[in-house]
């Protein structure tokens, strides 16, 4: 045995040659766009340009009427899920797995998170799952897009038509995918996207709701701005029409955005040939199982998510092993173990100084354990690395990395 052939996790060389190419996103044209907001002479949205030009901008690229941007994607849901006549009490379903943003964004409104288990191939929430959670009290399902893979939204629609609730989705983690053509953000009732830094189009921080229904964009724009009605009524005038929060983005977030909207095709092309690359180059390794997105999907993918179905070596082993060879892979599919394992939920933690429960949680229960499919899926998840950056000798040697230490456990094949 060579030392190349060796796991570096035994002294052998890594596969990982050099660095992995990651020059900085941000160039000449978010420079461009950043004078511009400067050159106005005014950063807050309601005088500067530049968040009329995103939003105008992003309502044309995604295909929607109405695009509000806002200070963050957490934000996006709870102005989404407000603009869609959530209210205290009010249920919304979403994933077991996700962002606590999902999740952050139910409880802001004083409404109760429900959790559904993630379908096994697509990694997304499960429509069938989703329709056993409804009751009497469900008022919206955040359908979310995990890690890229387009959910299947016939599916959804159906659901929300049948039962009669709004269909959100989450497009934080797959801005420019497509449903059967149509971009993600525009065929629910609203959709939500994150700008934070991971994301395809970053702000560092940032995000923006989508809806097609006028009567949601003008809720939306009125809860992020403390329902202030500009335009509409003088100064002093304000009539204040409900409870509000200021969410407002400014013009250098809206600028940044602008640049980042012209370049997503390029960087969703880019990530898509990393991912089929790994499809037919690691597709044929035993005990590790590719996601399959549903038919009519066209992926924006994030790092791709493979579940390891084997229990010896543990994943854990397996994942040192990948790490050593230099691979920046993680088990991850979520910052957080689950949503139902956080303290916030299992022991409904609201508040930062005391245990006194809120009103409107003190009737809720729930069951850590009750979403075994799910839990499962983070048992065995292995995030492989996705960046339109990466150059194709980085993702050659990805790949000989992971070949590597498969071999060294289950023997060639």
């Amino acid at each position: 045995m060579t030392k190349m052939d060796e796991l570096a996790l035994n002294g052998g060389l890594k596969s990982k040659t050099s660095p992995y190419h990651k020059p900085n996103r941000y160039g000449d044209l978010e420079r461009r766009y950043l004078m511009e907001a400067i050159d106005d002479g005014c950063l807050m949205f309601s005088g500067g340009k530049k968040v009329g030009q995103f939003e105008e901008a992003a309502a044309e690229k995604f295909g929607c009427k109405h695009v509000i941007l806002t200070t963050s994607g957490t934000v996006a849901i709870q102005v989404a899920l407000m603009a869609c006549g959530v209210e205290e009490g009010d249920e919304v379903i979403t994933t077991a797995i996700a962002d606590a943003g999902t999740f952050f964004g139910i409880l802001a409104l004083h409404a109760i998170p429900v959790f559904a288990e993630l379908h096994p191939e697509t990694m997304g929430p499960d429509p069938a799952h989703v329709e056993s959670l409804i009751t009497s009290r469900t008022k919206a399902v955040l359908a979310v897009h995990m890690a890229g893979i387009v959910g299947d939204l016939d599916a959804f629609i159906a659901v929300g038509e049948k039962h009669g609730v709004s269909i959100i989705e989450d497009c934080s983690q797959a801005h420019g995918g497509k449903w059967k053509g149509q971009y993600v953000g525009s065929i629910g009732r609203a959709g939500v996207f994150s700008m934070n830094e991971s994301k395809h189009m970053s702000t560092g921080d940032g995000g923006f709701v989508t809806t097609n229904d006028d009567a949601v964009a003008r809720i939306a724009r009125l809860y992020i701005d403390k329902t202030y009605a500009r335009g509409e009524v003088r100064r002093g005038d304000e009539a204040l029409l409900f409870a509000a929060n200021n969410f407002r983005p400014n013009t250098m977030t809206a600028a940044v955005a602008l640049a980042q909207l012209e370049r997503l095709d390029e960087n969703v092309a880019r990530r898509d040939e990393i991912v089929q690359r790994y499809y037919r180059e690691l597709g044929d390794l035993p005990h590790l199982a590719m996601p399959k997105a549903p038919d009519g999907a066209e992926c924006a993918w994030w790092p791709l998510p493979v579940l390891y179905q084997s229990e010896s070596p543990p994943r854990e082993e397996i994942v040192a092993a990948l790490v050593a060879e230099g691979l920046p892979v993680n088990t991850g599919l979520s910052p957080n173990q689950g949503n139902l394992h956080t303290k916030v939920i299992k022991a409904k933690r609201f508040y930062p100084y005391s245990d006194r429960l809120p009103h409107f949680l003190k009737d809720t229960k729930y069951d850590e354990w009750s979403c075994p499919t799910s839990d499962g899926i983070r048992r065995s998840v292995i995030r492989l690395p996705v960046d339109f950056r990466y150059t194709d000798q980085d993702i050659a040697e990805t790949i000989a990395g992971i070949r590597k230490v498969w071999s060294h456990y289950f023997g060639s094949n």
